[in-house]
């Protein structure tokens, strides 16, 4: 049986061929360098990530657009740089996952952090100390959309503002004095007007120029 689960092991790992070393930071200062073993099947990007010399394999995978990218940046604003592992999720690039793992300097290693990882098409904004999220095609002929803004509070991270529009509504929400999303603004949409998302926000940090791709076989 020993022998049997050896040899899985090493099927496995085998199957996870290209690797990738991170060492240098977009922001914050690197405590331990990253490796990561990736590979691709049936169009599919996956990954592992190596703590503390075990191989923990990734959530977030890339299925059909482009490849996954990785890098080191200060997610929580601590001073320590934290790994990103980001990729599309669809052929359309409607929709990317991430997978964060903060750095914890307690126990010296790289934990997943489940709330960052949760959030679709995860922005961050250096200057702003402010971390966005959502959708911005969930249907109604392109009209319907929802993007949420959050902040680190007492290291807790925070919805601080949220916006959302259905088929037929357009809604605002904000922190009251309660420190809840409180509703202030509901309105019917304007058929002549459906589009409520304005100008994109210049502030997020520009993570492309900064990311490392895993390269699918071929390329």
């Amino acid at each position: 049986m020993k022998l049997i689960a050896l040899l899985l092991s090493l099927i496995a790992t085998s199957a996870y061929c290209g690797t990738l070393h991170l060492e240098k930071a977009a922001t914050g200062k690197v405590r331990q360098s990253v490796q990561i073993r990736y590979a691709d099947h049936d169009e599919v990007q996956r990954y592992r990530v190596n703590i503390q010399g075990a191989w923990i394999k990734g959530s977030c995978s890339s299925g059909g657009m482009g490849n996954l990218q990785a890098l080191l940046l200060d997610m929580n604003f601590d001073g320590n740089a934290d790994l990103w592992v980001t990729g599309y999720t669809d052929s359309q690039g409607r929709i990317r996952c991430s997978d964060v793992w903060l750095w914890d300097t307690k126990a010296g290693k790289y934990r997943f952090d489940k709330p960052l990882s949760a959030i679709p098409n995860l922005e961050i904004s250096i200057p702003a100390r402010q971390i966005e999220g959502g959708i911005g095609n969930c249907g109604c002929a392109a009209q319907c959309f929802y993007e949420d803004r959050y902040a680190w509070r007492a290291n807790i991270l925070t919805t601080i503002a949220r916006r959302e529009q259905d088929c037929e509504r357009y809604r605002e929400y904000r922190l009251n004095e309660n420190n809840d999303l409180a509703l202030i603004k509901d309105e019917i949409i304007d058929t002549g007007k459906p589009d409520r998302r304005g100008s994109e926000n210049n502030t997020l940090y520009d993570w492309r120029n900064h990311a490392q791709t895993m390269r699918k076989s071929g390329e």
